[in-house]
């Protein structure tokens, strides 16, 4: 990460699209039994898809490709948890000398013990902690309480296997005390604590824009960071998600891979997926053949307010705050990556 992200300032000082990747994001699956009102932008694409999955045999390959320009991987979805070969497809990148961090709701992480194992990072979507808030977030009470037995295995199991466990949490506009909760509890349990405003089609929530609340909420999220607790983000990310302002994205930072194996380009939130990465042999190639189907990037300015691009974006604009956040993403079993 580190080589990537000092060849990405150079990029920037030349004014040109800082285009090496910090870490890819791998959609193993689309299919997810929750129903969470925020994914994907409120739109929930993935509920219809029938992208066919790579193997864990070609996930391998896969990620024997990826490795050659990065040394982190994000593991996401879709529900990770759904495929019974999970554990295969860690024990892949792991073995390559990934740094791994998956994203999960965590239904039946206790009767899969390796996976803590085979993680650096654990980011465990926790948007409230009232049962009842909760159930009406996921879809039900049996839902609810499988987050929150997730939850506590994962806080124990941290203790023995190791990983940082991060506590990801959407702000809605119902759910704004619920975070306060899930953000004390990451402070009490010394674990991650990481917060994306809720987005409806690339846009932010309206019911969160002159919002007081969410705005006393996000001053409350940066000055848990300010006083030592593991709050994701750099400075200028909780002024611009508070306030809303508009930011230049930088997706490819984190090029993110359908289930199947093909690129995403620019991004998910777009959807065109022109290039098969294992088919074109390399990234570069890939990222190259998208480019010629769907021209520059372009410039979104107030959209996505996500962790995920917004987080990146300004992280890789302000080297300065980056130097303790880099530390702090790497989590406790970090090993030296590209």
């Amino acid at each position: 990460m580190r080589a990537n992200y000092l060849r990405n300032l150079g990029s920037l000082a030349l004014r040109r699209e800082p285009a090496r990747p910090l870490l890819f994001s791998f959609y193993i699956t689309h299919r997810c039994a929750w129903s969470c009102p925020y994914c994907s932008g409120g739109r929930n694409p993935f509920r219809e898809s029938r992208v066919r999955e790579l193997s864990a045999a070609d996930a391998g390959r896969l990620f024997g490709i990826l490795r050659r320009e990065a040394g982190s991987l994000d593991i996401s979805g879709g529900e990770p948890l759904v495929r019974p070969d999970l554990e295969d497809i860690l024990e892949r990148a792991r073995a390559l000398g990934f740094h791994v961090t998956l994203n999960t709701k965590g239904a039946g992480l206790a009767g899969r013990p390796d996976i803590l194992r085979l993680c650096d990072v654990l980011i465990l979507g926790v948007d409230a902690l009232d049962p009842d808030k909760l159930a009406g977030l996921v879809g039900g009470r049996d839902q609810a309480e499988a987050v929150r037995e997730a939850l506590e295995f994962a806080l124990a199991g941290r203790k023995t296997t190791g990983p940082l466990v991060v506590l990801g949490a959407v702000a809605m506009p119902d759910n704004l005390e619920e975070v306060e909760k899930v953000l004390a509890l990451a402070e009490s349990e010394r674990c991650g604590f990481q917060l994306s405003p809720q987005i409806v089609n690339m846009s932010v929530h309206p019911g969160l824009r002159d919002n007081e609340r969410y705005r006393r909420l996000v001053d409350k999220v940066y000055a848990a960071k300010r006083r030592g607790v593991r709050v994701m983000g750099v400075p200028g990310y909780f002024r611009a998600i508070r306030d809303f302002r508009p930011f230049r994205c930088h997706p490819l930072l984190m090029p993110i891979i359908r289930p199947d194996g093909r690129l995403y380009y620019p991004c998910l939130e777009f959807g065109w997926a022109d290039a098969d990465i294992l088919e074109a042999g390399s990234y570069p190639a890939a990222l190259e053949a998208g480019r010629r189907a769907r021209g520059r990037i372009p410039d979104c300015r107030d959209r996505c307010h996500l962790f995920c691009h917004m987080g990146l974006s300004l992280l890789q604009r302000h080297p300065i705050a980056a130097l303790d956040e880099l530390r702090i993403w790497q989590g406790r079993n970090a090993r030296a990556g590209a």
